[in-house]
């Protein structure tokens, strides 16, 4: 647009109210003078006969008291947005908190004698009822804002006289009860403004991707232009169009004196740039934030609050940084994963035929002390699976439910330097698998257990019996219904991350079982507390004892240090873990924890395929945790262990269970050590030969 151009268009009065008063001087001024008579007398007859004065004020009372939609907002433990719910897309703004350049906007453009007029404008009306006379259309263009506020909810959309007489009718008695400030903030948050948004608020994320409070001038004029019509002006369709509207709207500014010349000049020079529209649902931690969803709707059914578009302020405890590391955890393991995949068995697909299983990967990590869950991935890409493996999956956790026998056998006074026989087993036709150099030897349960041996976990639960083994692990967290089998012992009765973050952070909180949360708490839009989270003293039980929690995590750090995790054997310092892996590798697991933070990965398939070649749970989900837990300890540093009262430690031959200056370290219930003998030479030997001492590389699948 030139400079004489654009001084033009600025100076110039719209070229609707030009024309119109051409038309108004052609038709004479006595026409016009009678048409003014006119519209008065018709306007007062046609009220008395409508009787519309003494209208049901239950009908305004649907704008009074209406309660503007508002989406509702979620929000990580540092308050950032990370979701939102809603049915139509709203961002309720109230009047003091629109800015001044919105209100002005929508002002000049809509209703420019908005402040001094009573609901209607008789100037407004007379010139549409000249412009009807010029054969230019039927009833239009003299509704003021109150009276499109009347419209929009209680009136149908047609173009005729009676429905314009009860428009102005309803607008005057709505004056009469609302301020002008709540009738503009109704409008305002109301009107639909395309791309699918209603409201300046939704508008201003929808188009540029900010609050209404950061609009420039420039972006307020274009959304005030939206509201004459919505789909033509639609920026994102029509952007020639959209600019002309602006720069409509940006003259009438001018014409009221809200902005100056040269403002309105260098605005109209301004190129808008438009951000495109990317839902906070599907960008950050979209799996947990659906999980929120889920759960908030529970919370809210005694107080019979739905969840969508009421303006709820959900606060959470996820972690985002966290929540990345995870994310990128799972996503640097492609190639890993997609080596993985290859070895996937094919399974049925429609009509039968086979087809390729898709190896999928999820992540769960919390917060011992207090349950508070922190990252969760709930599979490798939302876009094409929403199923959220964390909780709405049940697999069977192989080893990963080991914790549960050792734990109640050191509970029952058992010791880590107790040795049992390993020899094959047969029970209810149940054949444990395990290998075959290790038959008719003997370990001792610390062994057994870093080596996540099968046979010896057998005969341990056979001692202990089956029942009290499942109501050790509904003890430590378990929540799934466990099968009344031996072959639950080697958790072949399918549980959820869930269950299994639950019962490992139970042993890193010295045995206290926390119940896990993931809203801290929900309130409307006002502030109104709606449902608050216990505090984690409440919501959690001493399970085990501080003693037998310590003994089961220093049996995990082995795992790390000599056992089927040595891969990560750079952490054990910090942290402990158990590999976990099911029948034909369907399910393989990592689960560890120190102190402060606890993590969960599962790699499978979600149709269950077998997966051929070496998969494991060190050799496929360990890697994950592994990558995310080096990572998390740099932005949450982990806390050390410390051994409670009551606990001693000694070096121990791990095969036959005797002391010996060259074992491995085991810990002990003071009083429960083993005796002060020194294991034979031979049985020293054989112990080093297999690289027990510390450099243990003979790496099992359970």
């Amino acid at each position: 647009m030139t400079e004489e151009s654009l001084v033009s268009a600025i100076t110039r009065k719209p070229r609707a109210r030009a024309s119109l008063m051409r038309r108004i001087a052609r038709t004479g001024l006595a026409l016009g003078v009678a048409l003014s008579i006119l519209a008065v007398v018709l306007g007062f007859v046609w009220l008395s006969d409508l009787n519309v004065f003494t209208i049901d004020h239950r009908r305004l009372d649907l704008i009074v008291h209406t309660r503007q939609a508002d989406n509702s907002l979620v929000f990580d433990r540092n308050g950032h947005k990370i979701g939102e719910f809603f049915n139509s897309y709203h961002v309720y703004v109230p009047y003091a908190k629109l800015p001044k350049n919105m209100v002005n906007a929508i002002v000049a453009i809509e209703d420019h004698n908005f402040w001094s007029h009573h609901g209607f404008d008789p100037k407004g009306i007379v010139r549409a009822a000249v412009m009807r006379l010029a054969g230019k259309g039927g009833v239009q263009g003299a509704s003021t804002l109150t009276q499109q506020v009347v419209r929009h909810f209680l009136l149908p959309n047609e173009r005729t006289i009676q429905r314009k007489v009860q428009e102005i009718a309803l607008a005057i008695q709505l004056e009469k009860r609302l301020p002008k400030s709540k009738i503009l903030e109704i409008y305002a948050n109301s009107l639909f403004l395309g791309n699918g948004s209603y409201g300046v608020g939704a508008a201003a994320y929808r188009y540029f991707g900010k609050s209404v409070s950061q609009l420039d001038t420039a972006e307020a004029a274009l959304i005030a232009g939206l509201f004459q019509s919505p789909s033509r002006f639609n920026p994102v369709r029509y952007p020639k169009r959209a600019k002309r509207r602006q720069i409509q709207v940006l003259k009438a500014m001018y014409h009221e004196k809200m902005i100056s010349f040269a403002r309105a000049k260098k605005l109209m020079r301004e190129p808008l740039v438009y951000k495109e529209y990317h839902p906070a649902n599907t960008s950050i931690a979209p799996y947990f934030v659906d999980y929120v969803k889920d759960q908030a709707q529970k919370l809210l059914t005694a107080v019979k609050v739905p969840v969508d578009g009421q303006g709820l302020r959900i606060y959470t405890t996820l972690d985002a940084r966290l929540q990345r590391l995870a994310e990128q955890a799972v996503a640097d393991s492609k190639p890993l994963l997609d080596h993985a995949q290859e070895n996937a068995a094919m399974v049925a697909g429609p009509h039968g035929r086979p087809v390729a299983s898709t190896l999928e990967a999820a992540l769960l990590a919390v917060d011992p002390t207090n349950g508070e869950i922190l990252a969760m991935v709930g599979g490798r890409n939302y876009a094409k699976s929403k199923f959220n493996r964390t909780w709405q999956a049940q697999r069977s956790p192989g080893s990963a439910f080991k914790p549960v026998v050792y734990s109640l056998a050191l509970t029952k006074n058992w010791k880590w330097s107790d040795v049992i026989y390993v020899s094959p087993i047969n029970i209810d036709n149940y054949r444990p698998r395990t290998p075959e150099k290790d038959f008719l030897t003997e370990t001792t349960l610390f062994r057994a257990f870093y080596r996540s041996m099968n046979t010896p976990t057998i005969e341990l639960g056979q001692q202990l019996g089956l029942t009290p083994v499942l109501d050790q692990a509904r003890r430590l967290g378990i929540r799934t219904p466990i099968k009344e089998e031996f072959g639950s012992m080697l958790g072949s009765s399918d549980t959820t991350m869930m269950d299994l973050a639950r019962m490992y952070a139970t042993f890193a909180d010295a045995g206290r079982q926390v119940e896990q949360v993931a809203i801290t708490r929900i309130t409307n839009r006002t502030g109104k507390v709606l449902y608050q989270a216990q505090p984690a003293a409440q919501r959690s039980t001493q399970a085990i004892s501080p003693q037998i929690a310590f003994l089961t995590t220093e049996g995990m750090r082995a795992v790390l240090r000599r056992g089927t995790g040595y891969t990560a054997a750079h952490l054990a310092n910090v942290a402990v873990g158990k590999t976990g892996t099911s029948n034909q590798s369907t399910d393989n697991w990592f689960c560890g924890f120190a102190p402060n933070l606890a993590a969960v990965v599962w790699v499978g398939t979600d149709e269950h395929a077998p997966i051929r070649g070496d998969a494991t749970g060190g050799k496929l989900a360990l890697p994950i945790w592994d990558k995310f837990m080096t990572r998390a300890f740099q932005v949450r540093p982990p806390t050390p262990f410390r051994a409670p009262s009551g606990i001693t430690t000694a070096v121990v031959n791990p095969n036959f269970g005797g002391r010996t200056a060259d074992g491995v370290r085991m810990y002990f219930l003071k009083g429960n050590e083993p005796e002060a003998e020194a294991a034979s030479a031979s049985a020293a030997l054989e112990a080093l030969s297999e690289g027990d001492g510390g450099n243990y590389r003979d790496v099992f699948a359970h």
